[in-house]
């Protein structure tokens, strides 16, 4: 019974799944016109410019440059002594802590499995659903990143935005026993690390280690603003500009950030769609939980569920993307409606075309007879091929007299 009145309990949150999913799907529909919009635009306006000086003529322009990425700058962690010459440097504090798992079976019975991981984040264990797996609620030393204040490609400078999305590609390996010691550590390869045994390291050690940006070319595609950059704002309010490391050209630029749109799209298509279908299973739920305690119908109508479950999770989503189309696409919309259309129409007109050219070459029964009427009103049998009048003369056949035997005789 507690089976039972749970699913039943859930009712409520199947709707508020079907909400939060139909709110996805119309949102991401929209935002990826935003989008392509954009990109189109960013492809008709950006041009490619040197980056060894700054030409006043590109002001509140979109450009795409590439060059060295220059910095003469040192970062230092004090804590750790960890000194580079770098843009940008990273401090990674990581903690041994316990992991939560749940898995539920086909009888919505819950299982819980407990992993050891190093996490850069604390994770909270007071919410477990078992005891014995408490981890460390504060630790001595935090992750912490630093940033150069004088970087530039070029002629050009980086503004902190900028500085801050380099990657850290390098890891720091020269880390000292004379650094660790005082702090309680010991080094293990790349990390300070507070475990006892590294090969058995125990819930709520640390470990350390640090990472900077190493790069030499850098290509920017943004919006020149004096001698650094802001971000390009198209027709439609959306904002993008790109930093990435090598050497590209500004159309491969805008090329990667379509990908990425167009991966988000899906990404969002699909957990919309798994949020609908999702909620629609949860409402139908309770007939799959009654159908339960019988053993063989339970599995069959679980099965039904499910599919329906998904059919209609499906359904709703499409008309909800094909009405967003109306909404944030029309034209392509109407287009595209017009050439199904147009398909399903030649469609069939082949297919009426394909069956009665069937008909005309089907072969004729040798045992078919008509009765065709003949010019004289007559009408005839026409059996095997062979036409017999049936006129009133043919009804009896002429014998010869007596006289005309006897005469042969």
């Amino acid at each position: 019974m507690k089976k039972i009145g749970d699913s039943f309990k859930g009712i409520l949150g199947g709707f508020i799944f079907i909400v939060i999913g139909i709110i996805v799907l119309w949102w991401n529909e929209g935002n990826n016109v935003k989008n392509i919009k954009t990109t189109k635009e960013m492809e008709e306006v950006y041009v490619e410019v040197p980056s060894d000086s700054v030409n006043a003529q590109n002001e509140g322009k979109l450009i795409a440059t590439h060059g060295k990425l220059l910095n003469e700058q040192e970062l230092t962690d004090d804590t750790f002594s960890v000194t580079v010459k770098t843009p940008k440097l990273n401090r990674v504090v990581e903690v041994y802590q316990w992991e939560e798992e749940s898995h539920t079976d086909e009888d919505d019975n819950t299982t819980y499995t407990y992993n050891k991981v190093w996490s850069e984040t604390l994770i909270d264990s007071s919410n477990f659903n078992k005891s014995g797996h408490e981890n460390p609620t504060s630790v001595a030393y935090s992750s912490a990143g630093y940033l150069s204040t004088d970087v530039k490609v070029g002629a050009f400078s980086l503004n902190d935005s900028q500085i801050s999305s380099l990657s850290t590609n390098k890891e720091y390996n020269q880390l000292t026993p004379d650094v660790a010691e005082p702090l309680g550590m010991t080094v293990n390869g790349n990390y300070y690390t507070t475990s006892q045994d590294v090969n058995n390291p125990q819930i709520g050690d640390l470990r350390v280690s640090f990472k900077y940006n190493d790069s030499t070319d850098i290509s920017v595609l943004a919006v020149q603003t004096g001698s650094t950059f802001t971000k390009f704002v198209s027709k439609v309010g959306k904002s993008e500009s790109r930093l990435v490391d090598g050497i590209h050209s500004g159309q491969e630029m805008i090329e990667n950030i379509k990908s990425e749109n167009k991966l988000t799209k899906w990404l969002l298509r699909f957990a919309g769609i798994m949020a609908v279908v999702l909620g629609i299973a949860t409402i139908l739920k309770p007939i799959s939980t009654i159908s339960g305690f019988v053993p063989i119908l339970g599995n069959v109508v679980q099965g039904m569920v499910g599919f329906v479950s998904f059919l209609l999770g499906l359904g709703i989503s499409l008309i909800v993307i094909a009405i967003a189309w109306f909404r944030f696409r029309p034209v392509l919309s109407i287009i595209l409606i017009a050439v199904v259309a147009g398909i399903i129409v030649v469609l069939k007109v082949f297919a009426k075309k394909k069956q009665s050219a069937a008909n005309a070459t089907a072969p004729v029964s040798a045992t078919s007879a008509t009765t065709p009427v003949s010019d004289a009103g007559s009408p005839t049998i026409t059996i095997g091929g062979q036409t017999i009048n049936n006129t009133s003369d043919n009804k009896t056949e002429e014998t010869p007299s007596k006289n005309e035997e006897n005469n042969n005789q």
